[in-house]
This record gives C-alpha cells, structure tokens and sequence, in this order.
C-alpha cells in the first residue's frame, strides 16, 4: 500500500493529465444536454439593448460634464468670496 505522500508525488506529477482528462469526460458529458438556443436568445437580447445603453451615456455624458463645470465654479467663487470677509 502506498503511504499518503507517494500519492501525492504521483498526483503532482501527473496534475496536468488528470485534469485534462476528467475536463474531456466532462465536457463530453455535458454538452450532450446543454440546448445553446435559449443561450443564444439571451445573447441576442443583450445585444439588442447595447445600443439603447450607449445612447444613454452618450446622453448624460454631456449633462454631467457641465454639471460638474458650474459645481467647480461656483466653489471657485466660494472661495474667493470667503477669502474677501474679514
């Protein structure tokens, strides 16, 4: 009987074909049942979304962007304005 650290020299030698291995037994075992059409519908729905989204950043971009412009200066004017009290 081999003791538990010649199991795992044997093991560390042979890692990557054990993996390689169970992974192809795997892989033959579960695409036999996986059905790619509900997969590919879900893909098509996010694709057809995408362009709804970029015209929405596209959109708001603007608006923050001037948002934060008017936000800094106003600060700015803040700033001077409490500097000028005494």
């Amino acid at each position: 009987m081999p003791t538990m650290a010649e199991v795992k020299e044997w093991m560390g030698a042979r890692k990557l074909t054990l993996v390689m291995l169970a992974s192809t037994g795997l892989a033959a075992a579960a695409s036999a049942e996986i059905n790619l059409t509900e997969i590919s519908n879900v893909i098509q729905a996010i694709v057809g979304i995408v362009p709804d989204l970029i015209d929405l950043v596209v959109g708001v971009v603007p608006i923050l962007v001037i948002i934060a412009l008017v936000g800094f200066i106003i600060a700015f004017f803040d700033k001077i304005l409490g500097m000028l009290k005494i």
